[in-house]
């Protein structure tokens, strides 16, 4: 399948997702997610769920690992859309966040964490497939975001279904995924 086929299908297909179902499947990736064999964590960079994208709620997630890491530190993606980069900001619970231009919520006040300091990160996605590649929105913000990360940094994608065959249009500038977490199973890569 390609991007913009899969991007174009698993977005109509989230958005038809009705609240009880997604609050149902919410928990399952929960309780998927808790499988993971997971070092103790530091720092975090996972991402506040798009309302209008009917993304999974990474918020469930994020209290889990803060129960397990005490002192965790939790940062949020901020895009810079001029030369599609991206910043990990460090956030607490009094943090501001303010929608941008793709509707994504991102920190107002913002001290950045150096890529290389992040222990896990979840990353959004629409699709992935057997081998781990993932569609995203189609910026590539995470994409070079990843590159910028320490080797061995899990990468976790959350998704509602399970992987397609293959991204037939994958490139070397894709970044795979470690583990994508599903309603039912944990995905390895």
């Amino acid at each position: 399948m390609l991007k913009k086929e899969a991007r174009k299908f698993f977005r109509q297909k989230r958005k038809l997702i009705a609240t009880a179902e997604k609050m149902k499947m919410d928990d399952l990736l929960l309780i998927e997610f808790q499988k993971l064999p997971l070092p103790f964590l530091s720092t975090i960079l996972s991402f506040y769920p798009v309302e209008e994208n009917n993304e999974p709620d990474t918020f469930a997630l994020t209290a889990y690992l803060q129960f397990k890491n005490p002192g965790l530190q939790i940062a949020y993606p901020k895009m810079d859309i001029t030369d599609h980069s991206m910043l990990a900001i460090i956030c607490d619970d009094e943090h501001v966040f303010k929608k941008n231009e793709f509707f994504i919520h991102e920190p107002t006040h913002f001290e950045s964490v150096d890529p290389q300091q992040i222990d896990l990160v979840l990353v959004p996605l629409l699709a992935f497939d057997e081998k781990g590649y993932r569609v995203g929105y189609g910026k590539g913000f995470y994409d070079r975001f990843l590159q910028e990360c320490r080797k061995g940094c899990p990468k976790i994608g959350l998704s509602y279904f399970d992987p397609v065959d293959a991204i037939d249009d994958a490139d070397e500038f894709d970044v795979p995924l470690d583990f994508c977490i599903t309603p039912q199973k944990v995905y390895v890569f």
